[in-house]
């Protein structure tokens, strides 16, 4: 857990900030706290970076489904287009 979470864990907000009552699974929070006390991270801090983590991958797949769509449709108008472009060449004195 800690591997994956570095990168967000050294990440500060300035705030503001907002208290907020969840619940854990009693192995899940243990895990947290094992995680807060390697990095000396708070444990507040450690459950923020796996929240910003997931908002990022959650993000990302937004990202490439779009990029994913944007390069279908691109494919779409360049198979549409290959008729009339070989009409068009066939026509040219090499």
């Amino acid at each position: 857990m800690t591997e994956t979470l570095a990168p967000y864990l050294g990440t500060a907000d300035a705030g503001p900030f907002a208290k907020l009552s969840i619940s854990l699974p009693e192995p899940l929070l243990a895990a947290v706290r094992e995680v807060a006390a390697e990095t000396g991270v708070p444990v507040s801090g450690v459950i923020a970076a796996s929240i910003r983590r997931l908002v990022d991958e959650v993000a990302q797949a937004k990202l490439d489904a779009a990029l994913d769509e944007d390069n279908a449709e691109g494919l779409r108008f360049a198979e549409a287009a290959v008729a009339g472009q070989a009409q068009l060449l066939g026509r040219l004195e090499w």
